[in-house]
């Protein structure tokens, strides 16, 4: 039997982190979120400025055709591919490995074959998020909406670069809610319950 996983796509201070933290605490599943994503990426030998590059959008070129050096990577001439590459295949083995949770990196769309699955992107209004951003950075309000654009921007460029789509395209999505109607802990009871009747079937 395949292990249920939980994909959670989220807009930059929706409290989707926390949120998928509760629920694999909750279920007793394994978390996986960008930053330890990252890591295990750093890991297998893809530099930290080279995914950064990725996120925006950016193509690396490493040896050319006649064998010049551009990069210091690999022997790959489009650093970019390859990186996306080791990425889905790290997001692919976590998947394959126990039940778990899955932030960001475009898990519901990589993983979109897998079963059982649950793919969720969470949401919540501009003030909402602004409000959330000033009190975890403790920053003002304007430079708060100057971090939201900005992250909002990165991850749309990186989004596209891992899948062609745009990042708020709903049919790589099963629920899309507002983490705003029920906060963190109503809100991830209602993802357990779902999740439970999805592993079921």
């Amino acid at each position: 039997m395949s292990h249920l996983v939980i994909t959670i796509g989220c807009e930059y201070g929706a409290k989707g982190n926390q949120i998928g933290r509760k629920i694999a605490e909750d279920l007793g599943f394994q978390f996986y979120d960008r930053n330890i994503v990252d890591a295990i990426i750093h890991e297998v030998g893809i530099p930290g400025e080279i995914m950064e590059k990725v996120e925006e959008g950016v193509t690396i070129v490493g040896k050319g055709a006649e064998g010049e050096e551009r990069g210091e990577f690999s022997q790959y001439a489009d650093l970019t591919k390859r990186a996306i590459h080791v990425q889905k295949t790290i997001i692919r083995k976590l998947s394959d490995r126990e039940s778990c949770v899955i932030i960001g990196r475009s898990a519901d769309y990589i993983l979109k074959e897998h079963k059982p699955i649950l793919r969720v992107f969470i949401y919540s209004p501009d003030e909402i998020r602004i409000k959330n951003v000033m009190e975890s950075h403790k920053v003002s309000e304007k430079e708060a909406k100057q971090i939201i654009l900005e992250t909002d921007k990165r991850y749309h460029k990186r989004h596209m670069a891992l899948t062609g789509s745009n990042r708020g395209d709903r049919h790589n999505r099963d629920i899309l809610i507002d983490s705003s109607l029920l906060g963190v802990d109503g809100t991830a009871r209602l993802i357990e319950t779902l999740a439970k009747q999805v592993e079921k079937q």
